[in-house]
């Protein structure tokens, strides 16, 4: 049974933008560990990444936020805060109780978050699994158009080869007409006219 002096307790972590990836995920382990080693358990956890900070911090203009949620007894929240003020890579940390209210809320956002990735994840499986169909159904129409060709191949051929053979019928050769000579029209001679006779002077 839960101890009625366990809480829920909500931490916000600034750490070193000079620290690499891997030491910033080592000082999140190491204060998870804290709380879990207390008898603690972690109930949600972020990475915010790196973000501007409201004001220079140890000369540092920038921070990488990592924020966790947490049930733990009263008195494991006073080393966790020891813990954190003596870690050289925390530049910034605040932990804070939650009450009902906020805590309803955020397990509210949190399952609403969870219920839209699983929608959208189903939604993405099943778009792959009807792509993954319509391109198995294009490449057997592609399969089918193929084969049907080579199918009425040889019909196709054996008709070219009746054709060839059928007898081809000749055609008669007309008689060449002999050419009928045109008649052609006597020509007029025109008379010439003869000498004209004089008539005798009286």
């Amino acid at each position: 049974m839960t101890s009625q002096r366990t809480r829920d307790y909500e931490v916000v972590m600034v750490l070193s933008p000079e620290s690499t990836e891997d030491e910033a995920k080592s000082t999140v382990n190491r204060i998870t560990e804290i709380i879990t080693q207390q008898g603690g358990e972690i109930t949600h956890e972020e990475n915010w990444g790196v973000r501007r900070l409201a004001y220079p911090i140890k000369r540092f203009v920038e921070g990488n936020y990592f924020l966790a949620r947490f049930r733990l007894e009263s008195d494991g929240v006073l080393e966790l805060n020891q813990t954190l003020n003596a870690a050289q890579d925390v530049l910034r940390h605040l932990v804070m109780r939650m009450d009902k209210d906020a805590l309803a809320a955020l397990e509210a956002k949190t399952a609403l978050e969870a219920r839209r990735k699983a929608e959208a994840e189903a939604r993405a499986e099943r778009d792959a699994r009807e792509a993954e169909e319509a391109r198995e159904r294009a490449e057997a129409a592609e399969a089918q158009a193929e084969a049907a060709p080579a199918a009425e191949t040889p019909v196709a051929e054996a008709e070219e080869v009746a054709e060839a053979l059928e007898p081809v019928a000749e055609e008669p050769v007309a008689e060449d007409e002999a050419p009928v000579a045109e008649t052609e029209e006597p020509e007029e001679v025109a008379e010439e006219p003869g000498p004209e006779t004089e008539e005798p002077v009286a």
